[in-house]
């Protein structure tokens, strides 16, 4: 049977987490230095004996794991016949940009730009699906997606009427992400009006922004979409909380710029930002940012931390950094002790496939998500013709089945990051790519535990 243990130091601090009881172990240098050469394999009788006395006392014992199995599998079904809560329409697979790293770029396993618009009755038809499958939801969002989806807002518009008009009592939130060249004031306006939450691309300063966020002709989108936006922050000044902005973290980066990326400007800093890095889904060329990128992160981080710990002022902390904290805490929420792991569980990456963001394209099909590779046979999870595929849908919640011995083996099983899209191989669940990425998630998961030990350690309060 596996130990789902790992040990991990910070600052010379030791710890250990156990998999099997989802929790953390403070230890000595010489405990975490015996469970370490145990991890590797590496059994002599002084590690033996080390291990025994955490397992006399109920830690890292064997896991008894018997089967690799979503317990959500049995009750989709029922979520997707009540339950979705967040419907994504595609109403166009055009854009008037070529960026660099986007989905669609060619650089993925993925469609590639097209002239495909979606029609007003494949439109009504999501909109009807969603409406009738979403009873038992408090409320449900409608979400515009493209290619850059202003470039259909009379579509939009169509859309936004309809829902108002079969929806008069429902609680509706309307949302899109755009790349902000065609958000004019009278647009905003507009989608102000109509409770929109907007989400604009934009990488950092002129410099960065251009290098990826291009017209077709190679011209830079930035200057248009700041101009854009220092008129709607003149005219609209509540827009700081209808408006963010996220960068996408681009690998060519000068590493230099991250601390002081949206600051320097009075109109960016006057909103919120989010970041995340570039996608490996679905493409063979992982994603490798350099040491000092990774360094200047790691210090950025360190600066969000002691800020929240009351040791440095808030001038200090680059506005990318904010959103970490939430996903510390709800990291360490689901650190919740428990008696042992489930003999029938799953590693923890897939969602309620189709239920959370259900994504419909321009044809009508539907996906789990508008991450998936539109070109993939497994994703293709129904359509509006003939509704759900439940075994498909089942499939996609099941990843882990295609490594289960790993998966069994494994510390991260309860905490791993890889949903379907990091398994797909556009014709089915594949063992090798999700193997592939299964070192980075990991990796991630070890870095939010250590985040975690620094900030108890140091005094944050998780509770309040």
């Amino acid at each position: 049977m596996p130990l789902l243990f790992h040990a991990f130091s910070i600052a010379k601090h030791w710890y250990v987490f156990d998999a099997n009881k989802n929790s953390i172990i403070s230890v000595n240098e010489d405990q975490h230095n015996a469970l370490s050469e145990i991890e590797q394999g590496i059994e002599t009788r002084e590690n033996l004996s080390i291990l025994h006395e955490f397992q006399e006392k109920g830690f890292c014992r064997e896991a008894i794991i018997e089967s690799i199995y979503n317990p959500n599998t049995d009750l989709i079904g029922a979520h997707l016949e009540k339950k979705i809560q967040n419907v994504i329409i595609q109403v166009t697979q055009g854009c008037n940009l070529r960026c660099a790293y986007c989905a669609y770029s060619g650089r993925y396993q993925n469609r590639t730009h097209s002239p495909k618009r979606m029609s007003f009755e494949t439109a009504k038809r999501a909109i009807d699906m969603a409406l009738s499958h979403s009873e038992d939801t408090q409320f449900i969002i409608f979400s515009f997606y493209g290619g850059e989806p202003l470039l259909e807002l009379p579509l939009i518009k169509r859309c936004v009427k309809y829902i108002k008009q079969q929806a008069p009592n429902r609680d509706i939130i309307f949302s899109m992400t755009t790349n902000g060249t065609l958000l004019t004031p009278d647009v905003y306006g507009y989608l102000s009006d109509n409770g929109f939450n907007i989400v604009i691309s934009l990488d950092g300063p002129k410099q960065i922004h251009d290098m990826s966020r291009k017209y077709p002709d190679g011209r830079g989108s930035y200057d248009i979409i700041m101009e854009n936006i220092k008129a709607i922050k003149s005219q609209y000044p509540e827009s700081r909380d209808k408006l963010r902005f996220n960068a996408v973290l681009s690998p060519e980066i000068d590493d230099s710029c991250l601390p002081t990326l949206f600051k320097s400007d009075d109109v960016l800093s006057y909103y919120n930002h989010t970041a995340n890095s570039v996608s490996d889904a679905y493409t063979e060329e992982h994603t490798s940012y350099s040491d000092a990128f990774s360094l200047c992160y790691d210090r950025e981080l360190c600066k969000l931390l002691l800020f929240k710990l009351g040791k440095l002022e808030k001038e200090h902390v680059s506005v990318l950094f904010g959103i970490r904290e939430a996903d510390i805490r709800r990291e360490y929420g689901r650190l919740k002790k428990i008696p042992r792991i489930s003999p029938i569980c799953h590693p923890g990456g897939p969602c309620l496939a189709g239920a959370m963001r259900l994504f419909v394209n321009v044809d009508g099909k539907l996906f789990p998500c508008e991450r998936v590779s539109e070109n993939s046979q497994l994703m293709a999870i129904g359509d509006l013709d003939n509704g759900f595929d439940i075994e498909k849908v089942q499939t996609v919640m099941n990843p882990g089945q295609v490594t289960d011995e790993q998966c069994k083996k494994c510390w991260v099983i309860n905490h791993c990051s890889l949903c379907a899209a990091f398994s797909d191989d556009l014709t089915g669940l594949s063992q090798k790519v999700r193997l592939s990425n299964c070192p980075k998630s990991r990796s991630r998961y070890e870095e939010t535990l250590k985040t975690i030990c620094f900030l108890k350690e140091a005094g944050y309060d998780f509770e309040n």
